[in-house]
């Protein structure tokens, strides 16, 4: 017969598992709000959407819950633990000094936090000590991209994408295998440069954002791995150079917008990126406008409106792609990334490094620092790849 568990033993092995904070919100007999914290909110099923909770049966909050029949879960944010703490205590003042809207039902929907979620009581199960809630999903929003609050090993944190690889899309499977050779390499990139450094590929006619390392550049809250773009010029030159067909390829898929583009020769692009060994862009308003537009259907969803407004834009870049005056020693650059291959061991380009968020006013000796790292990272990362010890090509124009 196996020896009991000891529930501090048990408490503590089970906080290595980081969980998510929510505030279940209702409504008293008497209308007035009410609130508790959880850390136990999942999802349950898609069809029908049920979600659940799991209260302790001594909870005096889940039982006016559960009487009135409906529940409203606010996701919070990392922003968001004065109000945890606030609901996690006993007492009617939970609400004071928050800031909260009705629910299209009328229940308390906390400003700010990440996501709500609007349920009725569909049943509640025995669990022990705790009840599980099953609530029926009536409506639902993410109202932000704030981060979430976590709570780990007894205190509260937050989500931080420091190293992040997209989800496991049947079409990504090969290239997130890559992504695991590469993610120790890319983390000491970020931290030894204080940057974001992210690794690309080309899946279909698309630039897919398969991982990210470091702190996100502009002091952006949200993820961007997994994000997709159009592969056509001049975006991407860095993972067609080394290679004429993809090359012809890409620049088929531009098509007729060549000619009312402002990207100038994409055959140009290609060739000075092979000559020197990597790609670079510069800040100008025309990329500004794509940044934001890609952020935007990063946040909102990519609908086919949203993705003809970001074709249109990635076909207005000009100059800022590829520029060739980065000669001059005693010029300072807006740069707004760098980027450089990774080879396979069939000398093929698999991904892309690249390091983004660069300080601004980079002079060409910091340019060339960051160009530097980055391929003796793509070298590593090649070298650990399958087949590696018939040696990955240097590209031509490494940079010494």
């Amino acid at each position: 017969m196996s020896e009991p568990i000891d529930p501090q033993h048990f408490r503590h092995v089970l906080g290595h598992l980081p969980t998510g904070v929510a505030a279940v919100t209702s409504c008293s007999e008497t209308g007035e709000p009410v609130g508790m914290t959880v850390g136990s909110f999942l999802s349950v099923s898609l069809s029908p959407p049920l979600v659940a909770f799991l209260p302790g049966k001594q909870s005096g909050t889940a039982a006016k819950i559960l009487r009135h029949g409906r529940f409203c879960v606010n996701v919070l944010g990392a922003h968001q633990e004065p109000a945890s703490r606030a609901f996690a205590t006993a007492g009617d003042r939970k609400f004071d000094g928050l800031d909260w809207t009705p629910s299209p039902s009328g229940l308390p929907r906390l400003e700010d936090a990440v996501a709500w979620i609007e349920c009725t009581v569909e049943a509640v199960h025995d669990a022990g000590d705790h009840d599980i809630v099953i609530g029926r999903v009536t409506g639902l929003d993410a109202t932000g991209p704030s981060l979430p609050l976590v709570f780990f090993q007894g205190g509260y944190g937050r989500f931080a994408p420091l190293s992040l690889a997209a989800a496991g899309e049947p079409d990504l499977v090969e290239h997130l295998r890559l992504v695991d050779v590469a993610r120790p390499v890319m983390e000491q990139v970020a931290e030894r440069n204080g940057v974001e450094c992210l690794a690309s590929a080309t899946v279909g006619d698309e630039i897919v954002l398969l991982a990210t390392a470091g702190t996100p550049a502009g002091g952006r809250t949200y993820s961007r791995v997994g994000q997709r773009l159009p592969h056509i010029p001049p975006l991407g030159t860095a993972l067609v150079a080394w290679s004429e067909p993809a090359t012809q390829a890409w620049i088929a898929r531009a098509g007729a917008s060549l000619s009312s583009g402002r990207s100038g020769d994409p055959q140009h692009l290609v060739d000075r990126v092979r000559e020197r060994g990597w790609s670079v862009a510069t800040w100008s308003d025309s990329l500004r406008k794509l940044e934001t537009s890609v952020d935007e259907t990063t946040l909102k969803g990519l609908t086919p409106h949203g993705r003809r407004a970001v074709r249109h834009l990635i076909e207005q870049l000009g100059s800022e792609h590829e520029p060739d005056d980065l000669h001059d020693p005693s010029r300072h650059y807006h740069i707004r990334s760098v980027s450089v291959p990774v080879f396979d061991a069939r000398r093929q380009v698999v991904m892309q490094l690249t390091v983004d968020g660069l300080p601004p006013g980079a002079g060409q000796a910091d340019v060339h620092r960051y160009v530097t790292q980055l391929q003796d990272a793509a070298e590593r990362v090649s070298g650990a790849l399958p087949g590696a010890g018939r040696a990955a090509p240097v590209p031509a124009g490494r940079n010494r």
